[in-house]
């Protein structure tokens, strides 16, 4: 792969016309059209806002803010010091209702998350298009997330660019790597190789199965052995192990490792365990060890992976793997179908909007319909792709800025119209390239 043109991790200048991001009020700049617009009308508007947020994120080196990136303020260094302090000051550009991160002066940076989504999306645009600089451009990418690995670890792994305080379970310093954001990482480079074939991007998400397998705690809930959010913690999300065996299954499969698969099977195992007989998932293990409960986008975590690892390992239909009768595999497809049923009765508007929660409609954030759509799509049945045109018509008359960024929220009483870079651009890129491809949409 090339090096990048854009080589830069923090103090990455935006144009002069950069958005202000204005969060209160309930200004609506992007076109009302409503979601009742042809499916050709959609494609279209939807490739045009593809290309043009892609374009806008090069422009400023894939460089911006993140909800959650306050103490990345020089202001704000005394909250560092106990987990309280890093609370408030994590929180403060987050919950209030003005664009707090010029006046605080925090830096647009790289996100090692967001350059990940960044790169799947111009991988899905060159696997629909067969342009070459799409590919180009994605390799750059990769070549960046390569040359950012996390330092003190032997294997690829990556953190945010921030300092980040959960709760009062852990604290994660800027670039401490995670499970979450490993795995995307190393998706991408998976990706890479399904599309080339290249031996040492499948090389480098073997490598970070490595540090998932070598480095990330484990806790024994109810006789499976789950993974922790990150390296020295104990608190076990759902959606963690989920995505977990999403990378563990499918690098397996590639490489021929049962051991990574047997690892996956196991990760399975926990989180069927942990289904409600609704077919919802709780956030967390103990589940009121967080106030998230039935959300949206981490549920859509939980069902894409789900639907990852089953085609990777076996097959969905009949529950067989290399010709012999599973029924893991056969209560893994019930489990998801349960779970998929759940996600799509209590978790929308009949609008295509995203619920944040199962019993709470606001805020609708982009980062659960970048999801959504990235859920239905990868289902791939006629009714759930319809599912992700609604979702995508939706956002594109309620996210989408004509000047090419994305908001991140609209809420009952304020929008937060901010462009973060991740939290949004990436997310919502990444998931139009996704349902343009499974559109047959190209050019």
């Amino acid at each position: 792969m090339t090096g990048s043109d854009h080589d830069t991790t923090t103090g990455c200048d935006a144009p002069a016309d950069d958005a202000t991001g204005d969060r209160a009020g309930s200004e609506r700049r992007s076109k009302e059209s409503g979601s009742d617009t042809t499916s050709g009308d959609i494609d279209a508007t939807a490739r045009d806002a593809c290309e043009a947020g892609l374009a806008w994120a090069r422009e400023r080196g894939y460089a911006g803010w993140d909800p959650y990136d306050g103490l990345n303020s020089p202001y704000l260094a005394p909250f560092r010091r106990t987990w309280l302090t890093r609370l408030v000051g994590m929180h403060l550009p987050n919950r209030v209702p003005l664009n707090l991160h010029r006046p605080l002066r925090i830096p647009r940076e790289r996100n090692p998350k967001g350059i990940a989504l960044f790169a799947l999306a111009h991988l899905a645009r060159y696997e629909a298009t067969g342009e070459r600089a799409r590919l180009e451009e994605a390799e750059r990418l990769l070549d960046w997330l390569a040359a950012h690995s996390a330092p003190d670890f032997e294997y690829p792994c990556w953190g945010y660019n921030f300092d980040w305080q959960n709760a009062r379970q852990f604290f994660l310093p800027a670039y401490r790597p995670s499970v979450v954001v490993s795995v995307f990482g190393a998706l991408a480079f998976l990706e890479h190789y399904r599309l080339t074939g290249r031996g040492e991007s499948l090389a480098t998400a073997r490598g970070t199965c490595e540090f998932l397998t070598t480095e990330i705690n484990t806790r024994t809930v109810d006789g499976h052995e789950a993974y922790t959010y990150a390296t020295d913690d104990s608190f076990v999300v759902v959606n963690v192990n989920a995505l977990a065996a999403r990378l563990l299954g499918p690098v397996g499969a590639a490489a021929g490792d049962d051991d990574l698969t047997a690892r996956a099977d196991e990760l399975i195992a926990f989180v069927r365990a942990t289904q409600e007989p609704s077919g919802a998932w709780h956030y967390s293990v103990p589940a009121d060890s967080s106030p998230i409960s039935h959300d949206n986008f981490h549920t859509g975590f939980v069902l894409e992976s789900l639907r990852e690892y089953l085609d990777a390992t076996g097959s969905a239909e009949t529950g067989e793997r290399l010709g012999t009768e599973n029924p893991e595999l056969a209560a893994t497809e019930r489990a998801y179908e349960r779970g998929l049923a759940f996600y799509r009765e209590h978790l929308f508007e009949p609008d295509g909007a995203p619920k944040f929660e199962h019993d709470r409609s606001h805020p609708y954030d982009a980062h659960a319909a970048a999801q959504s759509v990235r859920t239905f799509v990868r289902d791939g049945r006629p009714e759930q792709r319809e599912m992700a045109r609604r979702i995508v018509s939706w956002s594109l008359s309620n996210l989408y800025d004509e000047s090419g960024y994305f908001y991140r929220r609209r809420g009952r009483l304020f929008d937060d119209l901010t462009p973060y870079m991740r939290w949004s651009q990436a997310w919502m890129c990444f998931a139009l390239a996704s349902y343009l491809h499974s559109a047959g949409g190209g050019r």
